[in-house]
């Protein structure tokens, strides 16, 4: 279940880390992910990214996500002064997920190998479902 959390931001740091995805062509390609670290109403947030939200000290900001260590790893972000929301895509995730648990059925009586395609795609859509109802939470609340 996500935690939604909204009030005031301060002491707000940006940074940024890279991850790698594998191409066909090209060999591993460098993705620059960016890091949102502040606090609302004293509650360490963390919020990672690929665009770089416009956050300022005292916005008043929601955000949604889970409890690790103390601090809510943020899923969606909106900064309730400005409008602006920050969402990651949940459809294309979720096809995809659909997609290998399709292909991986037929192959389960081929050496098992078919267990791998449903185990990774029922985890990608685990994770898909839980980022859309978190986005959708963060959607529907009204300050």
């Amino acid at each position: 279940m996500a935690n939604l959390v909204h009030g005031t931001a301060s002491a707000i740091n940006l940074g940024s880390d890279y991850s790698y995805a594998a191409t066909a062509n090209h060999g591993p390609v460098a993705i620059k992910n960016q890091l949102v670290s502040l606090r609302i109403d004293n509650k360490p947030v963390l919020f990672k990214t690929r665009t770089l939200p416009s956050i300022s000290e005292g916005d008043r900001i929601a955000v949604v996500g889970t409890d690790k260590n103390g601090t809510l790893e943020a899923v969606a972000l909106r900064n309730l002064t400005t409008g602006a929301g920050y969402y990651m895509p949940t459809v294309m995730p979720m096809v995809l997920a659909a997609v290998l648990v399709v292909i991986g059925l037929p192959l389960i009586p081929f050496l098992g190998i078919g267990l791998l395609f449903v185990g990774f795609g029922g985890w990608i859509l685990y994770k898909g479902y839980s980022a859309h109802t978190a986005i959708n939470q963060l959607k529907a609340f009204q300050p």
